[in-house]
């Protein structure tokens, strides 16, 4: 199964301009690194300004140590934000603190990042965790990544514009796509489980993930997306 690029719009800027995120969540490696070239041809061609990642890139210290290199490699020509998922934290903060301290390569989970577009729109980009830190009073769009997105509180995203999420999968396995766009059987369990919803003013972006512990799917491509704000 190879990877889907899923296109999602989102107006932010009144078409004044467009920017494109290129969002990747969920790979689970063990040994094999044939996902990680993949990703490197599709961020080659793509050319998005920022790379988001939602967490859960391995399953075995040896995939932290591959998924470290392709930070490194990726990080030379684009600028990458990303939070941890529950997978990355397994095997100690020896393994996880690997994704650390790479240059362009920010951690959110404790501070903000701050990025001014070309005709001057300002994006405030963080992890639900630290979401406090956004400011009520400034004129920027305020976005935010989570691991979980059945984690969000619905009454704290009044000032959030975008929250980027993965961990579900779409629940490996779907059925049928209802009109209000949440997967069969998935919606079951999860009331996130879609590709993406509106939760007031909130646009909720939900990746189906590059990899699986479990490695079973059916009818639910692995996938990265990409986002253009306009």
């Amino acid at each position: 199964m190879g990877i889907d690029i899923r296109e999602e719009t989102i107006e932010l800027f009144d078409g004044e301009e467009s920017i494109t995120f290129l969002h990747i969540s969920d790979i689970h490696l063990w040994f094999s690194t044939k996902v990680l070239k993949e990703l490197r041809e599709i961020i080659l061609i793509q050319k998005p300004e920022l790379i988001v990642l939602t967490g859960d890139y391995y399953d075995l210290p040896q995939g932290a140590e591959s998924f470290r290199q392709f930070l490194i490699e990726i990080s030379l020509t684009n600028r990458v934000l990303f939070i941890r998922g529950n997978h990355d934290g397994l095997f100690g903060k020896g393994v996880s603190n690997l994704l650390l301290n790479i240059p362009r390569v920010e951690y959110l989970e404790s501070s903000v990042f701050h990025y001014i577009t070309k005709k001057s729109n300002r994006l405030n980009i963080t992890a639900w965790e630290n979401r406090e830190q956004l400011s009520s009073k400034s004129r920027a769009k305020n976005i935010l990544l989570i691991h979980n997105p059945e984690d969000l509180v619905e009454k704290e995203l009044e000032e959030i514009d975008v929250v980027f999420a993965g961990h579900l999968h779409g629940c490996q396995f779907i059925f049928f796509k209802f009109k209000n766009g949440t997967y069969f059987p998935g919606n079951l369990y999860y009331k996130h489980c879609a590709d993406r919803k509106m939760i007031g003013e909130t646009t909720l972006i939900v990746s189906r993930g590059l990899g699986d512990t479990l490695p079973l799917r059916w009818n639910c491509s692995k996938e990265v997306v990409l986002v253009k704000i306009v």
